[in-house]
């Protein structure tokens, strides 16, 4: 009986250990793909119809990082530009890029840093992308049919935390929309990860710090605060997971807009314009004709 016991008390511990290693290995390459995005090939659409004009670009950052892009110029004088989510690039908002085209709207489409075309090899939800944004402003506001005074941001997912951040420290950009954006990255690794406890926060903390990532840099409440008087639509999909609706009333109880939301009916983490072929380009456009 007693050795029977050892045994099972031995198989017992293997086992929890086993299940520790487990949660600690999914945990650090769970984090390693958003730190370490899989990179996917751009493919140019013809620069004819809405994209006639359409240009290949390149830009630095502030920090010297080589971001390649497209940009069309504006016939209305107004421009806005483009951010596409986590190992995406600039080809995920060509649906978008198209209807503001049509309008008349000028465009800058680049790949984040360590996405598509763009140099770079690490991810940082939003915190270096911000200053990736800012020379995307600082590139637009060059061309000369630009009028410096109606450059706006969309952004979605990733995106979305750069542009917010972006705008909260350059006031060039004035109106904004940002897409499945509205829960800290902080808490949404809680959210995602802590139910395992220190076993799964652990390691994708180590992951993040080996990477120079600080999860706690990008703050969209703080960013929305920093947006008072500024407008902003915010939108999501009533499906999506990662964005309930509390965390998008919570961006809205920071201040004072003009801001809105818009939850997109019957849709999770994007695919807004494949739901609501109709009323998403007349919000997105609305907004923008109003405030640009």
């Amino acid at each position: 009986m007693k050795r029977v016991l050892a045994t099972g008390l031995v198989l017992g511990g293997v086992a929890l250990l086993a299940l520790a290693a487990w949660v600690a290995v999914r945990s650090a390459r769970y984090i390693a793909s958003e730190v370490y995005p899989p990179r996917q090939p751009v493919e140019r659409p013809p620069a004819e119809g809405a994209f006639a004009g359409l240009r290949d670009v390149s830009f630095q950052d502030r920090d010297g990082l080589l971001l390649k892009g497209w940009y069309l110029p504006p016939r209305n004088g107004a421009l806005v530009i483009l951010v596409h989510g986590l190992s995406g690039n600039r080809t995920q908002l060509l649906p978008e890029a198209r209807f503001l085209a049509q309008a008349g709207y000028g465009l800058v489409l680049f790949d984040l840093g360590a996405h598509g075309e763009s140099a770079g090899t690490v991810s940082t939800y939003g915190d270096r992308e911000a200053g990736q944004v800012m020379a995307a402003v600082d590139f637009a506001v060059r061309q000369p049919e630009v009028d410096a005074r109606r450059v706006g941001a969309l952004g979605f997912s990733l995106g979305g935390y750069s542009v917010l951040k972006a705008a909260a420290g350059d006031p060039r950009l004035k109106a904004v929309v940002v897409e499945a954006a509205a829960v800290a990255p902080a808490q949404a690794l809680q959210d995602e990860l802590g139910h395992w406890g220190p076993l799964g926060l652990w390691p994708a903390l180590t992951v993040m710090k080996r990477a120079g990532v600080d999860v706690n840099a990008v703050q969209p409440a703080r960013d929305m605060a920093a947006l008072s008087g500024r407008p902003v639509l915010l939108v999501a999909g009533t499906e999506d997971p990662w964005v309930p609706d509390a965390a998008l009333d919570n961006l809205l109880g920071q201040g004072r807009g003009p801001w809105e939301k818009w939850r997109v009916p019957g849709t999770g983490h994007g695919d807004y314009l494949l739901a609501s072929p109709e009323e998403y380009p007349r919000r997105v456009l609305g907004f923008f004709s109003r405030f640009l």
